[in-house]
C-alpha cells in the first residue's frame, strides 16, 4: 500500500515537471521572431532574451537550498509556478525591449525555482532504494515536455496565432500546478539553512560534465528558431507534422535501445554517450541538404541521440555529487542544459541574419563533434577518477 502511495505521487510530480516543461518550451521557437517583429527590433536582439532567462536561473540559485528548507516546499513550487505563469501571459502585452528582458528575468527566476522545488519534491517523495530511477524518470518527464513544447508552440503559433499559444502554455502551467497540489509531502524539519549557498544550485565537482553538456545543448538551440521559419514541418504521407513531433519518436526509440542494449547495472556509459553524439552528427548533417526524407531521418536521429545522451549526463552528476547533494547535482545539469539552448537560440538568431541557416548547421555540427572529443579526452577520464557513488 505505501509503495502504491508514493508512486501514485511520484507519477504526479513528474506530470508537473513535464506541463512545467511544456508551458515553457511552447514559447521558445517563437518568441525571437514574433518579438522583433512586434518591436520592430532585430531577430539579433531578441535572440538574446533567452540568455537573460538563463541569468534569472543563476541569479535566484544561490537562495535555493534556503527557500526549500524554511519553508515548505510544494508551496514554493506551487507559488514559482504561479509566478512564471503570469510572466508568461505578459508575452502579450510587453512593448518594448527593456520590458520584454525583465520580464525573460523575472520568468527565469520563477522557472529555477519551480524546477528547484520540484526536483526537491521528486527526491523527498521517492523510496530511498528508488532514487537513481527515479531521477532518470523524473529527467525524462522533463526532455519529453521540451519536445513536446516546442512542437506545440510551433503547431498552435502557425495555424492558431500568438494568443491561443499563450493560452495553451498558461492552461498547461496551471494543470501542472494542479498536480503539485496533489502531492502529499512527508514533513520535514528544517535544517537552518544559510541565506545563500550552493545547496541545491551548483555542484562544482561536475563543471567539467556541465562544460561538455553546454556543447551539446547549443545544438538543439540552434535549431528552435531556425525551424519554425524553414523546415519546421515535414510532409510525413500527405501530413504537415512538426519536426520536433517526430523527434518524439527518437526519444521513444531511444528508450528501446536503452533497454535492450545498455540495461544493467553496469551500463555502458562511454558507448552510449559516443554513440548518442555520432547519431546527433549525422542528424545535423542530413539537415543541411534539407531533402524532405533526410529532413525526417534528421528529426527522429536527433531524437534518439540527445535521448541517449541527456539521461548518462545525468547519472554522471549525480554519481559525482557526495551525500544529500542529489539536489544539487539535478539542478547543476539542468543549469548547464539551460546554458546551451539559451546560447544556441542567440547564436541561430545572429546566424539567420548575418549568414545563413546552412551555416548554423554547420556551428552545430562543429559543437557536438568538439563536444565528442572533450567527452572522451576530458569529461569521461575526469568521471572515472571522481565519481563517488
Amino acid at each position: 500500500m505505501a509503495t502504491k502511495l508514493w508512486t501514485l505521487h511520484f507519477m504526479r510530480i513528474c506530470l508537473a515537471n513535464l506541463l512545467l516543461f511544456v508551458s515553457l518550451y511552447m514559447l521558445y521557437p517563437v518568441i525571437p521572431s514574433l518579438m522583433a517583429e512586434r518591436l520592430g527590433i532585430s531577430v539579433c536582439q531578441t535572440g538574446t532574451v533567452f540568455l537573460f532567462f538563463t541569468i534569472g536561473m543563476f541569479c535566484v540559485g544561490p537562495f535555493h537550498g534556503y527557500l526549500v528548507d524554511a519553508y515548505k516546499r510544494k508551496d514554493v513550487c506551487l507559488y514559482s509556478f504561479c509566478v512564471m505563469l503570469a510572466a508568461t501571459a505578459g508575452y502579450g502585452f510587453v512593448r518594448d525591449f527593456t520590458q520584454l528582458l525583465l520580464l525573460c528575468m523575472v520568468q527565469g527566476v520563477a522557472f529555477g525555482v519551480a524546477a528547484t522545488s520540484g526536483i526537491t519534491l521528486a527526491i523527498d517523495i521517492t523510496n530511498t532504494s528508488f532514487r537513481s530511477d527515479g531521477n532518470v524518470a523524473f529527467s525524462w518527464a522533463s526532455r519529453l515536455g521540451m519536445v513536446i513544447g516546442v512542437a506545440a508552440g510551433v503547431f498552435l503559433f502557425q495555424e492558431y496565432g500568438f494568443r491561443m499559444l499563450l493560452y495553451v502554455s498558461v492552461a498547461a502551467g496551471l494543470l501542472g500546478a494542479y498536480f503539485v497540489s496533489r502531492i502529499y509531502v512527508p514533513f520535514r524539519a528544517p535544517i537552518g539553512t544559510n541565506l545563500i549557498s550552493n545547496d541545491r544550485f551548483l555542484l562544482f565537482r561536475g563543471w567539467i560534465p556541465a562544460v561538455n553538456l553546454v556543447l551539446i545543448a547549443i545544438v538543439p538551440g540552434i535549431l528552435l528558431p531556425i525551424l519554425v521559419q524553414s523546415v519546421n514541418n515535414v510532409l510525413l504521407w500527405g501530413v504537415d507534422v512538426p519536426f520536433f513531433a517526430l523527434s518524439i519518436i527518437g526519444f521513444l526509440l531511444s528508450v528501446l535501445m536503452i533497454k535492450l542494449f545498455f540495461h544493467g547495472e553496469h551500463k555502458k556509459m562511454w558507448l552510449q554517450i559516443v554513440l548518442g553524439l555520432i547519431i546527433m552528427i549525422s542528424a545535423m548533417s542530413m539537415l543541411i541538404t534539407e531533402e524532405e526524407g533526410r529532413v525526417i531521418a534528421a528529426a527522429v536521429l536527433l531524437g534518439i541521440g540527445l535521448g541517449l545522451v541527456t539521461p548518462e549526463f545525468l547519472m554522471m552528476f549525480v554519481r559525482l555529487s557526495q551525500h544529500c547533494q542529489r539536489g544539487t547535482a539535478n539542478t547543476s545539469h539542468l543549469l548547464a542544459w539551460e546554458v546551451g539552448i539559451s546560447g544556441g537560440i542567440a547564436v541561430a538568431c545572429y546566424l539567420n541574419v548575418t549568414a545563413s541557416e546552412t551555416v548554423a548547421y554547420q556551428v552545430g555540427i562543429l559543437s557536438i563533434i568538439v563536444a565528442l572529443f572533450f567527452f572522451v579526452l576530458v569529461t569521461f577520464p575526469y568521471y572515472k577518477r571522481k565519481r563517488v557513488r
